[in-house]
């Protein structure tokens, strides 16, 4: 029961914050009107985390109560929770790259955004599906093409602002701290699926380092959402369904 204290005392921060984004989200969709519907999307899917990273802990409870509860799962496909966090993955970075591609102006941009979004999709199920990893690994390539596809996004979602007026309202303007949390969630994320190879209970200072660094990355991209939603909740320009 000790372990299983120590990592509900690590974890509980990050749901924590995870739901107090969706509910902040909940609360700017309230009480602004007209915003955009990938900002609805948006909290629909900060919802979902939510509830999926909360199903998701069964596994990590049951190993470390011994399989005293959900012990029911020991020995199935299910032991493991990688299918869960894998698709979660796939939403993620889709549905980011999509949320980036509604907000621009560029026509390029918008199919560039489009193909890549088609690819990603592509690659993800040939990758799990095909080789069969669903169940069994959190797949390197998966959220390293991801990342690369989403880094690409935003890139793209700076350059088309700085050439609309929607910048000179930046600060009070929700992607941008969508996109400051999303950035650096990924690309401090996935130098750690690289060396996922490493994560065993025997390396106690690389556990150590990946427990730290996700904690901090949540912290930092779930704190992004709520100031944005509770600082652009409180813009009604007369433009507002084209800002927001």
């Amino acid at each position: 029961m000790d372990y299983l204290n120590e990592y509900l005392f690590k974890v509980i921060p990050i749901k924590g914050l995870e739901l107090l984004a969706a509910i902040a989200g909940s609360y700017f969709l309230r009480n602004k009107t007209n915003t955009s519907k990938v900002n609805k999307y948006l909290v629909w899917f900060l919802w979902y985390t939510f509830i999926n990273e909360v199903i998701g802990s069964y596994g990590s409870i049951a190993y470390f109560t011994n399989y005293e509860y959900f012990g029911f799962i020991k020995d199935t496909i299910f032991e493991r929770t990688y299918w869960i966090f894998n698709i979660w993955q796939l939403l993620f970075y889709s549905f980011f790259i999509y949320y980036f591609r509604e907000l621009l102006l560029n026509y390029s941009f918008k199919r560039i955004l489009r193909i890549a979004l088609i690819l990603y999709v592509i690659f993800w199920v040939v990758n799990l599906i095909y080789d069969n990893l669903l169940f069994e690994v959190s797949s390197l390539y998966n959220g390293l093409v991801g990342s690369i596809f989403l880094l690409m996004a935003i890139i793209l979602f700076y350059f088309d602002l700085l050439k609309s007026d929607r910048v000179l309202n930046i600060k009070k303007y929700l992607p941008i701290y969508v996109s400051l949390g999303v950035l650096v969630f990924s690309l401090c994320t996935t130098p750690l699926d690289i060396f996922d190879q490493y994560f065993n209970t025997e390396n106690n200072i690389y556990i150590k380092l990946r427990t730290s660094v996700l904690l901090f990355v949540n912290i930092f991209m779930y704190g992004a959402f709520i100031i944005g939603f509770l600082v652009c909740v409180k813009n009604k320009p007369k433009t507002e369904k084209s800002i927001n």
